[in-house]
């Protein structure tokens, strides 16, 4: 079995200023066997830390889309940022590539006398508090992506982890975890564990039997990316 986080930032992220050359060693640390380097509107590192060779690397991009962020895994190419959902997927899907829906509902806590929609004839009509947290959250768009975080380990909330799962499962998409760190220590906190793959269609069917494990951040670790936006490293 192979123990990835799904979703990590790098120096590459305007709000980290995690290097490259370190995150191998912190995977050792935190028994993880490979990391999808998820920067924001940017492969570089990812590509950059994959030809390093010294742990195991999924390419993908946090994409800021006109709507809210998707994130591409198994990318070769950046996708811009600023298109609609939809052309985001499309360009995601030429190149082979896998399509997430992270934190879909926020960092905020989803109550459970929220109702999440409903599902009829084969279509998912969101109720009014998904969509004012995230309006990627139709049938359309959902339609399209292959896996929604349910695990997201700067999401402090269990009420909101919990949602998330359900969320999944009114859609028949398959649930993810990943820190989505932006500090070193961060990596490991969520993850996926499933049977080995080579290329996005083999760990789609790994994931299918995908064990999620994950352990929630403190709140106040958004203060560190704050903080990485003021202090820049001008070397990556």
């Amino acid at each position: 079995m192979t123990k990835i986080d799904l979703h990590v930032h790098t120096c590459y992220s305007s709000d980290s200023n995690t290097s490259l050359t370190a995150i191998a060693e912190q995977c050792r640390r935190a028994s993880v066997d490979g990391v999808a380097i998820t920067d924001h509107n940017c492969i570089e590192g990812a590509l950059r830390l994959r030809e390093m060779g010294t742990v195991r690397v999924i390419v993908g991009e946090e994409i800021r889309t006109a709507c809210g962020e998707l994130i591409g895994l198994f990318l070769e190419r950046l996708i811009p940022k600023g298109l609609s959902p939809m052309e985001t997927i499309r360009l995601v899907r030429e190149q082979g590539g896998l399509v997430c829906v992270p934190h879909p509902l926020g960092r905020r806590p989803f109550s459970s006398r929220n109702s999440l929609g409903t599902v009829a004839d084969g279509h998912y009509f969101p109720s009014k508090p998904v969509l004012s947290r995230n309006s990627l959250l139709t049938d359309e768009i959902l339609g399209q992506v292959d896996m929604v975080e349910v695990m997201n380990a700067r999401t402090a909330f269990e009420s909101t982890w919990i949602a998330c799962r359900h969320l999944a499962d009114m859609n028949e998409l398959i649930p993810c975890a990943g820190s989505d760190a932006h500090t070193l220590r961060e990596i490991g906190r969520a993850t996926v564990e499933i049977a080995e793959f080579s290329d996005a269609q083999t760990f789609m069917a790994a994931m299918r039997k995908a064990r999620l494990s994950g352990v929630k951040s403190s709140m106040f670790i958004h203060f560190a990316s704050a903080y990485a936006k003021v202090l820049r490293s001008k070397a990556c």
